[in-house]
């Protein structure tokens, strides 16, 4: 008799097809049609089109006028019901105490809100750094590393707001705001020399849910000549590592 708790045995092999099916569909940046879905997933169209029909009947995809798929209401309700129950500081906890205690330096967790970066999780290092940033404490986005991070990688429209505000707070030239959000998406990772606190340096690291919109931001917190920021530094290695980890884990 089959152990019901192996993951590892014979499963029904239409199901995992279908479900690849369903994700080419539903990670597309469009709607696709037939012959672009039998593309990507290396099928015939005429088997390609009982799995859609199926998907299709159970409404996890539809179908548009011009006879192109995309995610239907079951998929999304599916979706939206797997964020709802996640619960990003309680499962992202024993990861961040890990890299704590592995780098000996303050780590926190932030998310984006819109009033900017929102501390959901602080774990403090065993050295006497005073930083004064707590849970749910709101930051500034251009003079955080976490705020640098959402602003590289999240949608314009979600930002800008804040953006010219803080562009013009802090004196910053929107062409040398570009050229930082570029160089951010090219290293994957955020610094900060004494911005918030005097004698404090940070770096921070997007997390992504899976379909790879940002849904958090990692920051390590040290003092500034000990913390080492450079791109091949063991700290900054080891906090992509783990933005890799959590991003894995996400829905």
């Amino acid at each position: 008799m089959p152990d019901p708790l192996d993951m590892n045995g014979l499963g029904i092999q239409s199901v995992e097809i279908g479900i690849e099916i369903l994700k080419v569909i539903g990670t597309a940046d469009e709607p696709l049609s037939i012959g672009e879905i039998a593309d990507q997933v290396g099928m015939s169209k005429s088997r390609l089109h009982r799995y859609l029909t199926s998907l299709f009947r159970t409404g996890f995809i539809r179908r548009d006028s011009a006879l192109r798929y995309t995610v239907g209401r079951e998929a999304m309700t599916l979706g939206l019901t797997a964020v709802r129950r996640f619960d990003m500081r309680n499962e992202t906890r024993p990861m961040l105490m890990r890299l704590r205690e592995r780098l000996n330096e303050t780590v926190a967790l932030s998310v984006w809100t819109e009033q900017g970066p929102y501390y959901l999780h602080w774990v403090e290092s065993q050295r006497a750094v005073n930083v004064g940033i707590r849970v749910g404490a709101q930051v500034s986005a251009l003079k955080s590393a976490g705020g640098k991070v959402f602003l590289a990688y999240l949608p314009e429209s979600a930002t800008a707001q804040i953006v010219s505000r803080e562009l013009v707070e802090f004196g910053v030239s929107r062409p040398d705001y570009e050229a930082e959000m570029s160089l951010i998406r090219r290293r994957g990772y955020a610094t900060t020399e004494e911005s918030l606190l005097p004698g404090i340096a940070t770096v921070g690291c997007p997390v992504f849910h899976q379909g790879g919109d940002i849904a958090a931001t990692v920051t390590v917190v040290g003092i500034l000549g000990h913390l080492d920021t450079s791109p091949s530094s063991p700290v900054v290695t080891l906090l992509k590592d783990t933005c890799a980890v959590l991003s894995s884990q996400l829905p």
